[in-house]
């Protein structure tokens, strides 16, 4: 009997794993098999249960699911008097500031900004260093004031 379930429990996994990569979500698949080879354990990638305790395998499902869930906790209604709330003041900036901070940066603070970043350190999403940006010189500083500019 114990082995009948074992493998029932096996051919079960072996689905959920299939099913996720039926739809296109290799990341639940791969969380359930580092589950159960006891590696690293992701929370964002584990699966959880909806309200009705069902078992959500899929990432969007999941993603939805978590959104219900601070949506939940964290929207309740305020208990703080609106009229306090009004009393607040809120300082403004001056025009001056204001006008110095939307104005376009020049080619100078550009030329600034690229010599002060720190050279010799892990690119960014966009695999781009600032060595490369260093070291293209005037036309890198051109097209980002063209590209800053243009925006």
């Amino acid at each position: 009997m114990t082995e009948q379930r074992q493998v029932e429990y096996w051919d079960e996994v072996c689905e959920d794993i299939e099913k996720s990569m039926k739809n296109n979500d290799p990341t639940t698949a791969f969380s359930i098999i580092r589950r159960l080879k006891g590696g690293s354990k992701r929370l964002e990638n584990m699966p959880v249960h909806d309200n009705s305790g069902k078992l959500l395998v899929n990432s969007k499902d999941t993603l939805k699911r978590w959104g219900e869930f601070f949506q939940e906790t964290l929207n309740v209604v305020s208990l703080i008097d609106q009229d306090l709330l009004d009393q607040i003041h809120i300082p403004t900036l001056a025009a001056s500031e204001e006008h110095r901070q939307n104005a376009q940066p020049s080619m100078q603070e550009i030329r600034k900004a690229v010599n002060q970043m720190k050279s010799r350190k892990a690119p960014g999403s966009d695999d781009v260093t600032v060595d490369v940006l260093k070291a293209g010189g005037e036309p890198v500083i051109r097209w980002l004031f063209k590209f800053f500019t243009d925006v």
